[in-house]
């Protein structure tokens, strides 16, 4: 895969793509229908590329601070936690890598429609356009991620609160002794607690976001289908397209017109 680094390649951002670039010129150029969908969903699909690469980050800060914690269940519990999350980042990665793979080939047919038939083609390009699938299947696997990571975060919470609630017993019961009067309520999470919960929070806030980002991605690509079944925006094109071809037979006949009128 053009973006995979493990294979000694740059990773190149769907944006940048040189199908993508062109289409989007093309459909801008002819004012083609959903031209601006198109845009936008596309948009969203790098969003998606560029989050997923920040998640990476977060899953390197939690390893970090896990790795400073003490030994203990509560650890071992977060690092299973932790695991799981990774394996669907790791998937979540492959499956964007199979939705950018679509997008292009989408791009790529959408032209070589468009060169063979002319611009009627860009009235029907979600046709072109296999990625509702893909797209719906990173939806799923980025709710998995967001449950794994909600997960983690509620160990922390039980176990911080537990800590605190054991702190407070043994407090009170030395307040008794010293006829002191008792403390009615703990702490709040403790500083470890909170270091731990930051990058999981971090995480699944990027997560939400990602799913939102192909929620919208969804809209956009249901907005490009319901164009293209639209008759009238076919039969326009369709016109537009036979209007275009009179027009260069009419430039071809009136030249030879005026060399006879020469001679």
């Amino acid at each position: 895969m053009a973006g995979d680094k493990r294979a000694g390649r740059v990773s190149v951002r769907l944006q940048d793509e040189p199908s993508v670039r062109e289409l989007l010129s093309v459909m801008a150029a002819n004012n083609a229908p959903g031209q601006r969908d198109m845009a936008a969903m596309l948009q969203q699909i790098a969003g998606l590329e560029k989050q997923l690469n920040a998640a990476v980050e977060e899953l390197a800060a939690m390893r970090k601070e896990l790795s400073e914690a003490r030994d203990g269940p509560v650890k071992r519990t977060l690092q299973n936690a932790v695991k799981a999350l990774e394996h669907s980042v790791s998937t979540l990665r492959e499956k964007l890598g199979q939705l950018k793979t679509a997008v292009i080939d989408g791009c790529k047919k959408t032209l070589a429609a468009f060169k063979e038939q002319g611009v009627s083609a860009l009235a029907h390009t979600a046709e072109f356009f296999h990625i509702r699938p893909a797209l719906e299947a990173v939806g799923r696997e980025l709710d998995k991620a967001i449950r794994h990571d909600e997960k983690a975060l509620a160990v922390i919470a039980t176990a911080s609160r537990e800590y605190h609630e054991a702190g407070l017993h043994l407090k009170n019961a030395l307040r008794a002794v010293t006829g002191r009067e008792a403390v009615a309520e703990s702490k709040g999470q403790g500083a470890l607690a909170r270091a731990l919960a930051a990058p999981l929070k971090a995480e699944r806030a990027l997560l939400s976001s990602m799913k939102s980002r192909a929620a919208t991605a969804i809209d956009h690509l249901g907005r490009l289908e319901q164009a293209a079944e639209r008759p009238s925006i076919r039969k326009t094109m369709e016109e537009l397209n036979e209007k275009i071809a009179q027009d260069r037979q009419g430039q071809g006949k009136s030249t030879p017109a005026v060399r006879r009128e020469e001679r």
